[in-house]
């Protein structure tokens, strides 16, 4: 039997644009979406509840509650040990701060269950073979791109950042052999989405972070790794993101040790050149 997650992605492209609002927020929120009404569905993916009763016709749905039933057997079925401890463990908060770390806790595990290691292992073997390494994601991005591209290019060597006032300058240079990483979350900035496309049309190889399979980035990327965002501020939390840039990481490590450890050495010569490092003084020899 077809579970409402394949349903969704089956026919997400053939959707309206504000069904797709609607798709994409009950795949990426189902654990939530299970236990609303279609108004709150609606108000939660910024589109009319009528759209809401559309999509469920346009999933082959006989109506919305037929929808939600399928929905919730969906989930049930999925539910693992995780969740049920996460949610014994929540109704014990008493503060914001335990619900905070109660749901980055959470964005972890949905982010570790969505991860495979085949996707980590490819990823990492495509950089690694890389003639040159781009990384593109600005805004809030930023907490991940900016760090994966220093971490590249301590490691590799050949790695820089598109910064996003120079994105026409830059991009003019993807070329075939390269390889351009992509942080994508929810707003989906456009001109990112730019740089992906051009990186596809130039001969690049695309590899995409973002939140999910219908993301719009996902449809252009030779390898998708998907990291959970949510957060119980106004602003989304990119721990889990970050954690899948450091298990990109690790696997580069452990794929290609030596050319690693000779880059990192030959670092660590210049910083001691450099001297870019804090130097502790004796107190005794300063006086």
């Amino acid at each position: 039997m077809t579970t409402i997650a394949e349903k969704i992605e089956l026919q997400f492209d053939a959707l309206s644009a504000a069904q797709k609002k609607v798709a994409h927020y009950i795949q990426v929120n189902m654990q939530d979406a299970v236990m609303q009404s279609a108004e709150k569905i609606a108000s939660k993916s910024g589109v009319s509840e009528a759209t809401v009763h559309r999509l469920a016709k346009a999933l082959d749905y006989p109506s919305f509650s037929g929808m939600l039933h399928d929905l919730r057997r969906h989930v049930l079925k999925d539910q693992r040990a995780v969740r049920n401890f996460l949610l014994s463990t929540s109704q014990q908060e008493d503060s914001w701060i335990e619900k905070h770390f109660v749901q980055e806790i959470d964005n972890l595990r949905e982010t570790m269950a969505w991860t495979d290691r085949a996707d980590i292992h490819q990823a990492a073997r495509m950089l690694l073979d890389a003639e040159r390494i781009w990384t593109a994601g600005w805004r809030m991005g930023l907490s991940v791109t900016s760090f994966f591209s220093f971490v590249l290019k301590y490691m590799l060597g050949n790695c820089e950042m598109i910064p996003q006032g120079g994105v026409a300058e830059y991009a003019s240079y993807l070329k075939s052999g390269d390889v351009v990483f992509v942080c994508g979350f929810p707003r989906y900035c456009s001109r990112t989405l730019k740089v992906s496309a051009l990186a596809k049309e130039q001969g690049a190889k695309v590899i995409v972070l973002t939140d999910s399979g219908l993301s719009p980035f996902a449809k252009l990327a030779d390898i998708s790794l998907f990291a959970a965002c949510k957060s119980t501020g106004f602003l989304d939390s990119y721990t889990a993101p970050l954690s899948v840039a450091n298990a990109l990481i690790n696997e580069i490590s452990h794929l290609d040790k030596a050319r690693v450890r000779a880059n990192i050495e030959q670092m660590e010569v210049m910083f001691k050149a450099f001297q870019d490092n804090f130097e502790w003084m004796n107190r005794s020899k300063s006086r």
